[in-house]
């Protein structure tokens, strides 16, 4: 039975991405078949949620056997990550063409991630890893060859990073397993080594700093689709199941670690969502709060107690859902209208009803609203750093754990203001279609957002039964949940109130409304007065306490990938110097 749905998951969709290449003219042919594919691997992947935990393993060759397996929580990326290459498949056979290979390269990175999830050994997982850095680069060079270049050279640099670390570690282990064995006790210099190179690899994978700047390259010109399949929902899906693997089964954090990991955390957090107040370009401010969140998964891992180690696994799941369908609205918005900057949209949502109400509710959620999905995991990511801030001895890990706090209630405020932003521009601002009669997007478009919407209010409304019955039983360690809180009771408060807000409405729509005239000195007025969203938080950067943050944060020289070239660079001026002193025989 693994033979079968191992075909489903990897061999047919890196099959049927091979022989894509080979319908030229069909559009439509590919575009129904990767389809088909994709619904063919989220079948096999609920098949294999609905089985036990197994483990399949085939001998290779001499000292090495392949092993695949699933446990709990890998199960639930599973599902998750085919569910939303269905979703991305259906919305982009209205939103892109086939022509330029791309439903190739996206069948390739369905077939590498699901193989990821799948792996049970070092080998296999980095051989995936690998594959997929592959499909990234195919993908985002559909937008932009530079934006391409740099994603691959800093994800390829953590790659090379991970990989040494492994080596490494298995030696220690004497097995390349990613299950059983001992965690290593980071006592020695050289465990500090392979901790600190696995965690390059990790935090790259999930996109936090300092290793996430190739997402705002990528979005300024990476189809809409590809930002949402690759670091809105795969990466952010694979960085925090490798990033959790790390933290819990493969080391011992201490107390150095734990501090490590909330200000990595912490400070993703707030510089990300610093730099997302002030973008004009849709894509951006999309793009850095993907970083942004990243942080909160960090965070909640760093934080080293059951509570914040589920909320962050939570967290994972949550934000590549609204993450996913922000950046399928965005791509609704642009395909009606043609452009993603914010003061040339607005006054959307008589035109696009369904699409504004999905925006709504992603960006609640993104914004930690209750009694929505992003602020269940957050309140429990908030509650294990309380909970980390009242049991910690020391006097410097206190301090730590409380400006973790700060930064997440402060990121999550700035983050409600970031998207108070983008409704307005976007949806009610004024209406600036002046030129050809606008309508809602298609069917096929639609769709996705009203299910990764729905996904937000249902795993919000039920994010209790969805933690103790999902993400608790992936885990050796007991949840004690104090701060439980009853999500349907405040759901049926909300709606109630809404449905009052609705009949007042109805009731008041014919009173008219008050308009007052200005002074224009005396002269016609042919216009009146507008205050476009972008210019909100124009003053934040001006802040002289701020303004030296945003010039540092816009700095090119401390971009990872600039750095990465300057070492490169020096490195074969090096070489090549010495080649040419090197004495002639």
């Amino acid at each position: 039975m693994m033979n079968t749905s191992l075909f489903f998951l990897f061999t047919l969709p890196l099959l049927g991405g091979l022989a894509l290449f080979f319908f030229r003219q069909q559009e439509s042919l590919k575009k129904n078949i990767s389809l088909v594919i994709f619904l063919l691997s989220l079948c096999a992947a609920i098949f294999l949620f609905s089985r036990p935990q197994f483990s399949w393993s085939r001998y290779l060759f001499s000292g090495y056997t392949l092993t695949l397996g699933l446990d709990r929580l890998s199960r639930l990326v599973l599902i998750f990550a085919n569910l939303f290459g269905v979703l991305v498949c259906l919305y982009s056979k209205d939103y892109m063409s086939a022509k330029r290979n791309y439903f190739s390269w996206l069948l390739g990175l369905l077939a590498f991630s699901n193989l990821e999830i799948l792996a049970a050994d070092f080998v296999i997982f980095i051989f995936s890893w690998v594959g997929s850095i592959f499909m990234l680069y195919a993908l985002l060079s559909l937008g932009s060859k530079f934006s391409a270049r740099k994603a691959a050279t800093i994800l390829g640099f953590s790659c090379i990073c991970f990989i040494i670390g492994t080596y490494i570690y298995c030696l220690f282990r004497g097995s390349s397993s990613m299950s059983g064995g001992m965690s290593m006790v980071l006592n020695r210099p050289v465990c500090w080594v392979v901790f600190g190179l696995m965690l390059i690899g990790g935090l790259a994978k999930l996109g936090s700093a300092p290793f996430h700047t190739w997402i705002s390259t990528a979005s300024e010109s990476a189809p809409v689709p590809v930002m949402a399949i690759l670091p809105a929902s795969l990466d952010k899906l694979l960085g925090v199941y490798i990033l959790s693997r790390i933290c819990l089964d493969f080391f011992v954090l201490n107390s150095f670690v734990i501090a490590l990991l909330l200000i990595i955390g912490s400070l993703t957090i707030i510089f990300a969502v610093m730099m997302a107040l002030t973008q004009h370009d849709l894509r951006k401010l999309l793009a850095y709060h993907a970083i942004s969140q990243a942080g909160y998964m960090v965070l909640g891992l760093g934080t080293a107690n059951p509570i914040g180690i589920i909320g962050a696994i939570f967290h994972m799941f949550n934000n590549a859902i609204y993450k996913n369908g922000l950046f399928l609205v965005g791509g609704a918005v642009e395909k009606q209208k043609g452009t993603f900057e914010l003061d040339k949209l607005g006054g959307l949502a008589r035109y696009m009803p369904l699409t504004f109400a999905s925006g709504l509710i992603l960006a609640l959620s993104i914004s930690g609203i209750p009694p929505l999905n992003g602020f269940a995991s957050k309140w429990m990511i908030y509650q294990a750093t309380l909970l980390g801030l009242a049991s910690s001895g020391g006097i410097l890990l206190r301090f730590v754990y409380m400006f973790a706090l700060i930064a997440a209630m402060f990121g999550s405020a700035l983050t409600l203001a970031s998207f108070i932003k983008f409704i307005h521009a976007i949806f009610l601002g004024q209406d600036n279609n002046l030129k050809k009669p606008l309508k809602e997007t298609s069917w096929r478009m639609l769709a996705p957002l009203l299910v990764l919407s729905g996904l937000c209010v249902i795993l919000g409304i039920f994010s209790n039964t969805f933690i103790q019955d999902a993400l608790a039983p992936s885990f050796s360690f007991a949840l004690e949940y104090g701060g439980k809180w009853n999500s349907g009771f405040v759901a049926l408060f909300i709606a109630a109130a809404l449905l009052l807000g609705l009949l007042l409405w109805r009731v008041m729509a014919a009173k008219k409304v008050r308009q007052d005239s200005f002074f224009t000195g005396g002269e016609t007025a042919y216009a009146y007065p507008d205050f476009p969203a972008t210019e909100f938080y124009k003053t934040i950067e001006r802040l002289p306490l701020l303004r030296g943050a945003y010039r540092f944060l816009r700095s090119e020289k401390w971009d990872i990938y600039n750095i990465l070239n300057g070492m490169l660079k020096s490195l074969g001026f090096i070489f090549s110097l010495k080649w040419i002193l090197k004495p002639k025989r």
